[in-house]
Protein backbone atom coordinates (compact mmCIF):
# COMPACT_ATOMS: atom_id res chain seq x y z
CA UNK A 1 0.00 0.00 0.00
CA UNK A 2 1.31 3.10 -1.07
CA UNK A 3 0.89 6.66 0.79
CA UNK A 4 -1.09 7.72 -2.18
CA UNK A 5 -3.18 5.05 -1.67
CA UNK A 6 -3.78 6.05 1.96
CA UNK A 7 -4.53 9.21 0.96
CA UNK A 8 -7.16 8.40 -1.59
CA UNK A 9 -8.89 6.45 1.10
CA UNK A 10 -9.81 9.63 2.83
CA UNK A 11 -12.22 10.26 -0.09
CA UNK A 12 -12.10 6.91 -1.50
CA UNK A 13 -15.55 6.94 -3.92
CA UNK A 14 -14.14 10.18 -5.36
CA UNK A 15 -10.90 8.99 -5.93
CA UNK A 16 -9.04 6.72 -8.80
CA UNK A 17 -8.86 3.83 -6.74
CA UNK A 18 -9.64 0.31 -8.51
CA UNK A 19 -13.81 -0.82 -7.78
CA UNK A 20 -12.37 -3.77 -6.09
CA UNK A 21 -10.91 -1.44 -3.39
CA UNK A 22 -13.80 0.98 -3.37
CA UNK A 23 -16.19 -1.50 -2.55
CA UNK A 24 -14.15 -3.26 0.42
CA UNK A 25 -13.90 0.04 1.40
CA UNK A 26 -17.52 1.01 1.19
CA UNK A 27 -17.54 -2.62 3.96
CA UNK A 28 -15.56 -1.34 6.36
CA UNK A 29 -17.18 2.13 6.56
CA UNK A 30 -20.89 0.62 6.45
CA UNK A 31 -19.41 -2.15 9.03
CA UNK A 32 -17.85 0.25 11.51
CA UNK A 33 -20.49 3.34 10.79
CA UNK A 34 -23.68 1.75 10.74
CA UNK A 35 -22.98 -1.50 11.58
CA UNK A 36 -23.67 -3.12 8.34
CA UNK A 37 -27.14 -2.33 8.14
CA UNK A 38 -26.42 -0.82 4.80
CA UNK A 39 -25.54 -4.76 3.94
CA UNK A 40 -28.41 -5.55 1.46
CA UNK A 41 -28.67 -7.68 -0.99
CA UNK A 42 -27.87 -4.92 -3.67
CA UNK A 43 -24.59 -4.33 -1.76
CA UNK A 44 -24.01 -8.13 -1.26
CA UNK A 45 -24.40 -8.64 -5.05
CA UNK A 46 -21.58 -5.67 -5.65
CA UNK A 47 -19.64 -7.63 -3.12
CA UNK A 48 -19.51 -10.56 -5.04
CA UNK A 49 -18.69 -8.95 -8.40
CA UNK A 50 -14.77 -8.12 -6.98
CA UNK A 51 -15.07 -10.57 -4.22
CA UNK A 52 -16.17 -14.86 -3.68
CA UNK A 53 -18.01 -15.35 -0.64
CA UNK A 54 -14.92 -17.00 1.36
CA UNK A 55 -13.51 -13.70 0.69
CA UNK A 56 -16.21 -11.53 1.68
CA UNK A 57 -16.26 -13.20 4.68
CA UNK A 58 -12.34 -12.72 5.34
CA UNK A 59 -12.89 -9.21 4.52
CA UNK A 60 -15.50 -9.26 7.09
CA UNK A 61 -13.77 -10.72 10.23
CA UNK A 62 -10.89 -9.03 9.61
CA UNK A 63 -12.90 -5.56 9.84
CA UNK A 64 -14.41 -6.64 12.82
CA UNK A 65 -11.17 -7.78 14.28
CA UNK A 66 -9.21 -4.52 13.69
CA UNK A 67 -12.51 -2.53 14.84
CA UNK A 68 -12.93 -4.06 18.28
CA UNK A 69 -8.68 -3.79 18.45
CA UNK A 70 -9.21 -0.03 17.95
CA UNK A 71 -12.07 0.12 20.28
CA UNK A 72 -10.15 -1.80 23.22
CA UNK A 73 -7.43 0.60 22.83
CA UNK A 74 -9.75 3.47 23.06
CA UNK A 75 -11.28 2.28 26.07
CA UNK A 76 -7.58 1.84 27.88
CA UNK A 77 -5.80 5.10 25.93
CA UNK A 78 -3.95 3.26 24.17
CA UNK A 79 -1.78 4.86 21.33
CA UNK A 80 -1.32 2.73 18.22
CA UNK A 81 2.68 1.89 17.69
CA UNK A 82 3.16 5.33 15.25
CA UNK A 83 6.53 6.44 14.80
CA UNK A 84 7.32 8.97 11.97
CA UNK A 85 4.19 8.63 10.74
CA UNK A 86 4.48 4.61 9.81
CA UNK A 87 2.90 1.93 12.03
CA UNK A 88 5.46 0.01 13.80
CA UNK A 89 5.74 -3.79 15.27
CA UNK A 90 8.30 -3.96 17.92
CA UNK A 91 9.79 -7.42 17.71
CA UNK A 92 11.34 -7.67 21.42
CA UNK A 93 7.87 -6.49 23.14
CA UNK A 94 6.86 -9.84 21.32
CA UNK A 95 6.87 -13.06 23.29
CA UNK A 96 9.51 -15.32 21.75
CA UNK A 97 6.73 -18.16 20.42
CA UNK A 98 5.01 -15.78 18.65
CA UNK A 99 7.88 -13.87 16.97
CA UNK A 100 7.16 -16.50 13.87
CA UNK A 101 3.76 -14.44 13.18
CA UNK A 102 5.37 -11.05 13.27
CA UNK A 103 7.04 -9.80 9.87
CA UNK A 104 10.17 -7.81 10.36
CA UNK A 105 12.16 -7.54 7.75
CA UNK A 106 15.28 -5.86 9.13
CA UNK A 107 15.24 -9.23 11.68
CA UNK A 108 15.06 -12.63 11.32
CA UNK A 109 13.88 -14.64 14.25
Amino acid sequence: MTEEMIVAMLDHRNSDLDERTKAALDLAEDFILNHARGVDDAFMARLKQHFSEAQIVELTIAIGIWDSVHKFNNVFDIDPPVEDGTFQVNPPDVPEEMRIHVSDPGNKY
